[in-house]
């Protein structure tokens, strides 16, 4: 036999205080924090609109491309919030031919998963605006400075991204893990890479890793024929 234990006592009447009910300490930690977050908001809006479309149209000549670091699989929702925020970016895509259940279907992917381009007028605060940025890691560089990616490079990705004038380059065919490289084309051209995996396909893959002033980077899809072997 089930036995349930009646719970006898007097109901207490609840209202919510007014603001008037409160005292001055009350008051200070019910706003403290709704104040804090106004404080910081207000910050961060100014922080990034150091990195706008306007600045950049401003001072043309000191504009240049940098690398960002972002959450896997968060390239949409950023390269949206840069959007909206009036910031040049670019993140290279392509198309690919996925088969499910027999099915073929059309997916766009990042070209380079984890990495984006923008373009701003480098100063210290348009780089802690950046960073500000929901989904957004860190910046492509070192304790010496952030890694810019030269204009001519940046144009160069985007014809081959869109396959207009590019040459075909022949792929190395005895790449393979541990191997060091050259990386030659792309937003990472100049830099040495240590090659981690290579994944055989119609367009041949690596992950790699390359190191920026001590740090180290990971690139989870370099294609194969924008390295040279050493």
């Amino acid at each position: 036999m089930n036995m349930q234990r009646k719970i006898e006592g007097v109901k207490i009447p609840y209202r919510p205080m007014t603001e008037a009910e409160l005292s001055h300490a009350e008051r200070l930690r019910a706003y403290g924090g709704s104040q804090r977050e106004w404080e910081k908001g207000r910050i961060t809006t100014r922080l990034i609109g150091e990195a706008s479309r306007e600045k950049v149209d401003s001072a043309p000549l000191k504009a240049k491309w940098f690398c960002l670091q972002l959450d896997q699989r968060r390239e949409f929702a950023v390269e949206k919030a840069l959007i909206e925020k009036n910031i040049e970016a670019f993140m290279p895509r392509e198309t690919w031919v996925l088969v499910r259940h027999g099915r073929k279907i059309e997916t766009v992917l990042p070209y380079f998963p984890g990495y984006m381009l923008v373009r701003i007028v480098p100063k210290v605060e348009a780089f802690a605006g950046l960073l500000r940025v929901k989904h957004v890691r860190d910046i492509v560089g070192g304790a010496h400075g952030y890694h810019v990616v030269h204009e001519g490079d940046v144009e160069m990705f985007k014809r081959i991204c869109t396959k207009v004038d590019v040459p075909r380059v022949a792929t190395d065919k005895t790449m393979c893990d541990g191997d060091r490289a050259d990386i030659t084309d792309g937003p990472f051209a100049g830099f040495m890479c240590l090659v981690m995996s290579v994944t055989w396909s119609r367009e041949a893959r690596a992950k790699v890793a390359i190191n920026v002033q001590g740090k180290v980077f990971e690139i989870e899809s370099m294609p194969l024929a924008f390295l040279k072997k050493l």
